[in-house]
């Protein structure tokens, strides 16, 4: 009867999450041009934001590791824009390319033309860390616009209160950065924990706390 009243106050638990502030992801300049400047801003924004470039030259035949800032504005479809020199009147720009799941922006070169490939991310990986004093027999996630979940991502048996584990999630054409996470705490659980629309794009872990019988999340 304890346990079962502890599951009912469990479905009333609140969360709060801070996100990173970046993404990381390479980029290749598979061309014979050297590049100047790389600006990127979200589809909706009129302004381009500073360089991210490392240096002042992007050297052709080269490979460089860049990040770009996140917020709560942040998007993941966003624009690029390429300069060929300082004061560049006519930038490459590349529009609506989705920067959470890249991996690598591979630049190559046709004549004058200039086109990218993009290599994305096959799985994301983060860490849940059971904070709590209540061990948890089942994690799973799916898309939040889909009805039926996956199977239980957790590499044990059981997730021990007081440790980490480090899971993944495969990435489909189906699979979008908001997803819905689900806790069991037993093997056939009625009322499980339930938290909607994570960024799990962003995601490097998920950390678990306990307070009065009510289970919170944090996200770092």
């Amino acid at each position: 009867m304890k346990f079962n009243v502890l599951l009912l106050s469990l479905l009333f638990s609140i969360s709060a999450f801070s996100q990173n502030d970046y993404l990381t992801f390479y980029i290749e300049n598979n061309t014979k041009t050297d590049l100047y400047g790389i600006y990127v801003t979200g589809t909706d924004s009129d302004s381009w934001g500073e360089d991210i470039l490392p240096d002042d030259i992007f050297e052709a035949g080269t490979t460089l590791t860049v990040t770009i800032p996140i917020n709560k504005s942040t998007i993941c479809e966003q624009d690029i824009q390429i300069t060929f020199s300082e004061n560049d009147e006519n930038p490459l720009v590349f529009e609506n390319i989705d920067f959470c799941t890249l991996d690598k922006m591979i630049l190559t070169q046709k004549g004058k033309t200039i086109y990218y490939t993009l290599e994305v991310l096959e799985e994301l990986t983060f860490e849940i860390e059971n904070n709590t004093k209540t061990n948890m027999y089942g994690v799973f996630v799916n898309g939040s616009k889909e009805k039926a979940w996956g199977e239980d991502i957790l590499p044990e048996d059981t997730f021990e209160a007081g440790t980490v584990v480090t899971v993944t999630i495969p990435i489909l054409g189906s699979t979008t950065c908001k997803q819905d996470i689900m806790i069991t705490f037993s093997e056939d659980d009625d009322n499980p924990l339930i938290f909607t629309k994570i960024d799990f794009c962003r995601l490097t872990k998920m950390i678990l706390t306990e307070n009065k019988g009510k289970i919170f999340y944090t996200l770092e």
